[in-house]
């Protein structure tokens, strides 16, 4: 269902406390080949702007690490959440929780032996973003043959090195095994910020988590929170299965966020 068809739900456009929450690749920023040269949509960050200046809470959550994403989306007065929940930007510098900190020695171990796997191949890296890491490989010249190197490599991590992995678009993602996400992430925005209805949008299979934590912060009378799925080429079926609704691309999440700004500001 396109996101227009929330025009009609009166617990969404006359709440007293509305949160925006999204993701950045994909969703205000196209996917690039690599992954510095992302630049969030003018149209978007101004959309944004606006937003943070009349609502309770404008978020972002993403797998880049918090800081990056500050600086990437640029938004005065928006919360940042990075590494898929596992760090906040907060008083300006960036706040990690000593559970997800123990597991720092495991990510080195497990970065020494994905770098060992990924010699030869070209287009191939990993990213240490501190809390987590990241294996991309979309300029890699054969995904396939990238794949089926990496996959029982992934296996092995987790069970030698006591860390999660996670499959992406192009990219491998490897985590401390606690229960954070970028579910948990936005509902516990929707506690702290006391929302009473909030919309989370995403495009990747790390948004599922927060898509379905937004049906069940509904469904339990919590927050009329809904999630919109951004639909591409590249979308996994199951975002748009899990989101209550759709936007077309980059462009009509620009033109969702202008509804927000004229309904609101």
């Amino acid at each position: 269902m396109h996101w227009e068809a929330l025009k009609t739900q009166t617990a969404f456009t006359q709440t007293a406390r509305l949160g925006v929450i999204t993701d950045v690749d994909g969703t205000i920023s196209p996917i690039v080949d690599v992954p510095d040269a992302a630049q969030v949509s003018q149209t978007a960050r101004q959309h944004l702007t606006r937003l943070a200046a009349a609502l309770p809470l404008v978020g972002v959550i993403s797998g880049r690490g918090a800081a990056d994403v500050r600086e990437r989306v640029g938004v005065a007065g928006a919360v940042y959440v990075g590494n898929h929940g596992m760090e906040r930007w907060r008083d300006g510098a960036v706040e990690i929780p000593p559970d997800v900190r123990a597991y720092r020695p495991n990510l080195e171990a497990a970065i020494a032996r994905i770098e060992s796997a990924l010699v030869g191949i070209e287009g191939a890296w990993v990213e240490d973003k501190g809390a987590t890491l990241s294996v991309h490989y979309r300029q890699a010249e054969d995904h396939d043959a990238v794949q089926a190197r990496l996959h029982p490599v992934m296996a092995q991590i987790e069970t030698a090195h006591d860390l999660r992995t996670f499959a992406g678009r192009m990219i491998y993602e490897v985590r401390p095994p606690i229960d954070t996400n970028k579910g948990s992430a936005f509902a516990a925005l929707v506690r702290e910020y006391d929302l009473t209805a909030a919309v989370y949008i995403g495009d990747d299979t790390t948004d599922i988590d927060a898509l379905k934590s937004a049906a069940a912060l509904r469904q339990s009378g919590v927050c009329y929170a809904v999630g919109v799925g951004v639909e591409s080429a590249e979308t996994p079926p199951a975002v748009i299965e899990n989101a209550d609704y759709t936007a077309q691309g980059i462009p009509d999440v620009e033109a969702f966020l202008g509804w927000l700004v004229a309904l609101n500001c």
